[in-house]
């Protein structure tokens, strides 16, 4: 059996557990110790994956934006502001009645149109749309089909912003299958003409790079997503509204460089996000009809303020990356009364882990566990060109002489009182690396249990795992021993790549191998 450190990706826990008994001469090791060796072993080797790849990306302009540490307070800036006309909005159809139906509770046609058009893979049966809207016609908007990675930003806006009626340029997350290519999506004003503008838009040529411009529609987007129903019983309607209450104030924190006074406006909705959980610490346990009420206006809001789908467990920065990568509803299939919910295999779990990364952010231990940086462990072997031991007990600070009974106090003195003893930049780029790592997994693909078949030293060829499809010990990078998440070096073969390279993806919504398709 190979030692996992000579594998590019993290092993899972049962291969390391088995790997670990055969050494120090198969001496008996307990459970405690087998997990903590793990959790060294899983800790390094994600630093290093992370490392690998910020070093490969820290210089592309859509990585730089969304984590250098300047560029993000800017851009988070830019968002809280869009965020804001969003519940400007939001709050209008609030206090104009547009909610006093709302129900994220799929009704029985909605589900039989969701289950016939799902089977029916070729469209040709179709029986409408899921969602029951009409409003696939041609949008104010153009769609620009590839951004390369090398392009920023700020100049393909410039290229676009005295165009008439030029509302603003919204980019996708980078695709990893794509080698970081991203989608595009021009806004302009309604009544703008569209047919002049696209005209007008065919001579766009960056970095010897031809643009591409269509006319976008909303027919392109998916209709309907249906939970599995175990969503709607009782306990996870209220786990739910708690765990919603906690998204709301989240999104609400991330967009603090705006201005909240809106945000105070929310009234029912925005309020009970600061409320302690439904029944907890002496409230009033909430009736289960007003429990889901309320869960549903928080899953709106976060929907449409925030571009966060709950049930996805996806978020994004605008509108169109929204709507590409979300349904326009998803809802919850209904549990029949005294009924027992339907088996919906890894669903609920791979939701939960989702959402938690999101719900809370990655800080102090946890970041460190996740692969992070510790800024006082990656500083302290500067602090020791600053610090003499005189001998046991006594301890000098160098920069200003002054004694200290214990190491730990002389260092966070110099801390406290030397700040610039450590360097900006490495402060700047600890900073930026575990910008990064809080959202690594969006950008470094998860694997699959099936993809350890192809590791040596298990009988019949390969290791399975029951739960193969979304394994809780596994990370990213977990591919076929030897084959790079990175992809080709950028300028490999002339630019173009090599032809051979991988070009499939791991959808983690897909069924697992050997797990039935539960239709969502």
């Amino acid at each position: 059996m190979p030692d996992p450190r000579t594998y590019e990706q993290v092993v899972p826990f049962k291969y390391f557990a088995e790997w670990v008994k055969t050494q120090d001469g198969g001496r008996r090791l307990e459970q405690e110790e087998i997990r903590d060796r793990y959790e060294a072993y899983r800790r390094e080797k994600l630093q290093q994956l992370y490392t690998q790849f910020f070093n490969a990306h820290k210089e592309d302009d859509w990585f730089a934006e969304r984590f250098e540490p300047e560029r993000r307070k800017a851009y988070t800036k830019l968002l809280a502001e869009r965020k804001a006309e969003n519940l400007r909005e939001f709050m209008a159809d609030l206090q104009a009645g547009a909610f006093d139906r709302l129900t994220h509770t799929a009704t029985t046609e909605q589900v039989m149109l969701h289950e016939v058009n799902r089977r029916d893979q070729s469209g040709a049966n179709r029986l409408g749309s899921d969602d029951d809207d009409e409003d696939s016609a041609i949008t104010h908007t153009l769609f620009i089909r590839t951004v390369p990675p090398s392009v920023p930003r700020a100049v393909l806006e410039e290229k676009l912003k005295d165009l008439p009626g030029y509302r603003y340029l919204a980019l996708s997350e980078p695709r990893q299958d794509k080698q970081y290519q991203r989608f595009g999506w021009v806004r302009f004003e309604d009544g703008t003409d569209m047919e002049k503008t696209l005209e007008s838009l065919g001579d766009i040529n960056i970095d010897q790079f031809q643009f591409h411009f269509s006319r976008h529609t909303n027919s392109s987007v998916v209709g309907m997503r249906l939970t599995p129903d175990v969503v709607s019983s009782e306990e996870r309607i209220r786990l739910d509204l708690k765990l919603v209450r906690e998204a709301v104030s989240a999104a609400m924190d991330g967009d603090a460089p705006a201005d909240h006074g809106e945000d105070t406006a929310m009234g029912d909705a925005d309020a009970d996000a600061g409320r302690p959980a439904d029944g907890a610490d002496g409230e009033p346990r909430l009736p289960l009809d007003a429990a889901r009420r309320e869960l549903d206006l928080l899953l709106e809001y976060l929907r449409r303020v925030h571009y966060y789908c709950y049930y996805c467990g996806h978020t994004a920065d605008n509108a169109e990356d929204f709507a590409r990568r979300c349904a326009k509803l998803h809802l919850r299939r209904a549990l029949p009364a005294h009924r027992s919910p339907q088996p919906c295999g890894n669903w609920l779990r791979n939701m939960d882990n989702r959402n938690d990364v999101i719900i809370h952010p990655l800080e102090g231990e946890r970041l460190l566990k996740e692969g992070g940086k510790s800024m006082e462990r990656e500083t302290d072997n500067i602090l020791n060109e600053h610090i003499n031991q005189l001998d046991e007990g006594r301890f000098r600070c160098l920069l200003c002489t002054k004694l200290f009974k214990g190491d730990a106090f002389v260092r966070k003195h110099i801390r406290n009182k030397h700040p610039e003893a450590v360097p900006e930049t490495l402060v700047h780029e600890i900073s930026f690396f575990n910008n990064f790592v809080r959202e690594a997994t969006h950008y470094i693909q998860l694997g699959t249990g099936g993809a350890l078949a192809t590791m040596a030293g298990a009988p019949g060829g390969g290791m399975r795992d029951r739960n193969a499809g979304f394994m809780p010990q596994m990370f990213p990078g977990m591919m076929i021993p030897g084959m790079s998440m990175y992809g080709p070096p950028r300028h490999a073969n002339n630019g173009r790549g090599d032809p051979r390279a991988v070009r499939s993806y791991v959808d983690l919504d897909a069924p697992a191998e050997g797990e039935a398709d539960f239709g969502f």
